[in-house]
């Protein structure tokens, strides 16, 4: 696909007349290894930065194996995990803690992280600051007393009212794909969560005239699991950020309906697959009784592509990561510690 990252260029340009220099620092990264990100490195780079001084992390649902090969032939560290079938955020927090263990106090450090483990790993080292792109990884840091600022890429207005119909038509472009495949007439569908991208996929199911109904998180378990005998919905979407259900909540099912459990939001937290799989093979389906973990019950939004969106869809989110770090080095303000708002210059930058 040639497309030429216009944004990602009129970023690079505005702070290249600033005459920023990453040639002393190291970037320690936790990103879904795709094209558009490829492109971001690549920019860092052209700001001077050794590309042995960064490592990238990959997240084993979201890696391209193409991808990780053109990162490593132009010298960037990859770590890219090995899946061993446990759940993901068991296995991800080890990854990050090794990566943890390299890191030397002795550079000047940036984080670059997607869904707040990375962070979490290196809140004892000595950080210069750190970005965050996703509300999970904002949720879990925000109450920790953290020595360093990281700018709050996750809840940024760009991100929040942009980002998510995006991400909630891929999800319904994926789902409706499922239900062609596998031959669900009508199915009938609850989406769990109503933040951001949970209330962006119920509205483009209502448009498109799908038989769904939403429930919101606040709501208990107990109520949750009533919904879910009662109604039995053949398709439970969650988009939560966190366990929707738990291994001893399926018992309280019946038996008699199939359920399909697809994951809209990060890692496979949403529904416990961990112990129901036979193998480590990422983007299969799990079936367990009259369950179906849909895609392993890792995000729908990842199946393992060069790109899960086209890169002008996604372009804007790299464009909010790569200024965010740029605008750290170049910014003259002491911003204190825990979470700050992105720039104001930055955001009216890219959507001018």
């Amino acid at each position: 696909m040639n497309y030429e990252y216009p944004l990602l260029n009129k970023v690079f340009k505005h702070y290249k007349d600033d005459k920023i220099d990453l040639s002393n620092f190291c970037i320690y990264s936790c990103q879904h290894l795709l094209a558009p990100q490829y492109e971001m490195y690549k920019m860092f780079i052209k700001f001077g930065l050794n590309p042995k001084n960064i490592f990238a992390l990959g997240k084993i649902y979201s890696s391209n194996t193409e991808i990780i090969n053109d990162l490593r032939e132009i010298g960037i560290q990859v770590i890219q995990p090995e899946f061993y079938g446990g759940s993901f955020d068991s296995e991800h927090k080890v990854n990050c803690e090794k990566l943890a263990s390299e890191v030397s106090d002795n550079n000047i450090n940036i984080i670059l992280d997607d869904g707040g483990y990375l962070i979490d790993a290196l809140k004892d080292k000595n950080i210069f600051f750190a970005v965050e792109q996703t509300s999970s990884g904002f949720r879990k840091l925000e109450n920790y007393k953290i020595k360093f600022p990281i700018f709050n890429v996750a809840r940024s207005e760009t991100k929040l009212t942009q980002e998510s119909p995006i991400i909630g038509r891929i999800v319904f472009e994926r789902v409706k794909n499922y239900t062609l495949d596998n031959k669900l007439e009508s199915p009938s569908i609850l989406i769990v969560g109503l933040g951001p991208i949970g209330n962006s996929i119920y509205q483009i199911f209502s448009e498109e005239k799908f038989n769904v109904d939403g429930f919101d998180i606040e709501i208990e378990r107990k109520k949750l699991l009533l919904y879910l005998e009662n109604n039995k919905p053949d398709i439970v979407i969650g988009a939560t950020g966190t366990q929707l259900l738990s291994e001893s909540d399926l018992t309280m099912l019946n038996n008699d309906h199939i359920y399909h459990f697809i994951s809209a939001s990060s890692s496979d937290r949403e529904f416990p697959v961990s112990n129901f799989r036979k193998n480590n093979f990422i983007h299969g389906d799990v079936k367990y009784k009259n369950f179906i973990f849909v895609n392993n019950s890792f995000p729908i939004t990842f199946k393992g592509n060069k790109y899960e969106a086209t890169p002008i869809e996604i372009e804007k989110t790299i464009a909010l990561l790569m200024g965010s770090v740029l605008h750290g080095i170049s910014r003259k303000e002491n911003l204190g510690n825990g979470f700050v708002d992105v720039s104001k210059e930055l955001e009216n930058l890219i959507n001018e």
